[in-house]
């Protein structure tokens, strides 16, 4: 026999949203379910039931199942928002993330729920009830509503857990019992399968079960007949057939706004929460990044992208939203903000230095690292850049730039090059000059079509600062020395 615990989570993406975004908690939220996917679409398609809500609504007169225009009728400054299962299926596959470092072996039942295969388990928390009390806390931590259900199968654990049935015993007939008592609503099945047994005066799985196998598969369909055979199954091979879960190897998070937000300072705080959730996500992988894509979702379906470049790798939240803050300006928000998404899709292996324990050096270098991002998030990551040299001697051919914080090989030579050149040499009045030093013959560049012969001297003009001249039919001023 193989035990199964079934995590169900009836508010998973209403209680998301309320983790990451602290204003959920501040007012009557509700999500309905669009007329489109309501399965009530036969003379009621407009209904759009509410499926989720939070205690402030409840406490305001909201109901599950009521009409989102009547609760906005009864409830003033109820906020609405359409249910979306793939952001809810989002916020499951980020929790199994979570609970991964200790519980491996998860089956998903998107979008609200998890299957934990406890057999493998139970010696390295020594007994049942450790382990319970174990995903208790781990799931707690995430301020989530839940009920757990053991069984000898997923399907049953998770009809218990479903129906509201927390069946915490891995006695059999306990577990046959809980069953026995649940309504044939909790099956997978239509409303109308529902209504035809209910009509047949089949109120319960007790019910179906006194009844031949053969007669319920005429009556009903053999899938009913099949997932009744699941659910009394105590043996391991019908529920081998499963998938456990691997976590995800990118980032990706999406989450509305209880309100639309016109102002940069306004989203401040659920990106820190979000980034937060990017930062337990990095550290769990010892995983690092340099690149996030953050988009700006506005209410005409346009969105703002917001990319976010490091000069080095990091994990940490604070880090990421201390650029976000310093690239406000590049990205003036021109329509107000419905919704926010956050994806890290390149990730790299974090980099143990090894070495003293003061090590000043490191860091220096990180220090450098932290003020190259910051430069770039302000002024744009073409800006800055380190200088690096190459074997073409001309003026203008011989420097080049390189990634911000690369390692510059400079050749040590007996030349002297000023440290600022002109982009276009400038005519002089040599009469104002005293030379210096030279001349220096630079001749190079036969090979292009822009060949050069130049001598050059460093001179001081009046105002003593030294500059570097050449002659070509007349005085040019190349560059200035620091």
């Amino acid at each position: 026999m193989s035990l199964w615990l079934y995590c169900h989570f009836p508010q998973l993406l209403l209680d998301t949203v309320c983790r990451i975004h602290a204003a959920a908690n501040t007012v009557p939220l509700v999500y309905y379910l669009p007329a489109d996917m309501s399965r009530e679409r036969q003379g009621k398609a407009h209904r759009e039931p509410i499926v989720q809500c939070n205690q402030l609504a409840l406490d305001a007169g909201v109901e599950l199942g009521q009409p989102q225009t009547l609760a906005q009728g009864l409830v003033s400054g109820l906020v609405c928002h359409r249910y979306n299962a793939e952001k809810e299926a989002q916020a499951l596959r980020q929790l199994a993330d979570g609970l991964y470092q200790t519980i491996d072996k998860q089956v998903l039942f998107a979008p609200k729920g998890i299957a934990i295969a406890v057999d493998s388990l139970l010696r390295l928390y020594q007994g049942l009830n450790p382990l319970l009390c174990h995903i208790k806390e781990q799931l707690q931590a995430f301020d989530l509503r839940f009920y757990m259900s053991l069984a000898y199968s997923p399907e049953a654990a998770r009809c218990l857990s479903q129906a509201g049935c927390e069946q915490l015993s891995a006695d059999k007939n306990a577990i046959h019992d809980a069953l026995a008592c649940l309504p044939v609503s909790t099956l997978n099945g239509s409303e109308s399968r529902v209504e035809k047994l209910n009509k047949s005066g089949i109120k319960t799985l007790h019910d179906l079960w006194q009844l031949p196998a053969a007669q319920v598969g005429k009556r009903f369909g053999l899938e009913l007949v099949e997932e009744l055979f699941t659910l009394k199954s105590t043996h391991t091979a019908e529920s081998a057939a499963v998938s456990f879960y691997q976590p995800a190897q990118t980032f990706s998070l999406s989450f509305d706004l209880v309100t639309e937000i016109s102002h940069w300072q306004g989203l401040l705080f659920p990106l820190k929460r979000a980034l937060r959730e990017l930062e337990t996500f990095l550290y769990q992988r010892q995983k690092v990044t340099r690149l996030l894509d953050i988009r700006l979702h506005h209410r005409d379906n346009s969105s703002t992208r917001v990319p976010l470049k490091l000069a080095v790798d990091s994990w940490r939240a604070s880090q990421f939203l201390q650029l976000i803050q310093l690239q406000v300006d590049r990205y003036p928000l021109r329509q107000p903000v419905i919704a926010i998404s956050l994806t890290v899709e390149h990730l790299y292996e974090l980099d143990r230095h090894s070495g003293q324990l003061l090590n000043d050096s490191a860091q220096h270098k990180g220090d450098l690292h932290e003020l190259l991002a910051r430069l770039q998030a302000k002024l744009g990551e073409k800006a800055i850049y380190s200088p690096a040299v190459t074997n073409d001697f001309r003026p203008l051919f011989n420097e080049q730039k390189k990634s911000a914080g690369s390692v510059t090989n400079i050749p040590i030579k007996n030349v002297k090059r000023p440290l600022w050149l002109l982009p276009q040499p400038e005519p002089v009045d040599i009469a104002q000059w005293r030379l210096i030093e030279g001349p220096e013959r630079i001749s190079s560049g036969w090979w292009d079509d822009k060949p050069m012969a130049r001598d050059y001297w460093i001179a001081s003009d009046p105002m003593q600062r030294l500059g570097w001249l050449f002659f070509e039919k007349k005085w040019y001023l190349q560059g200035w020395f620091s």
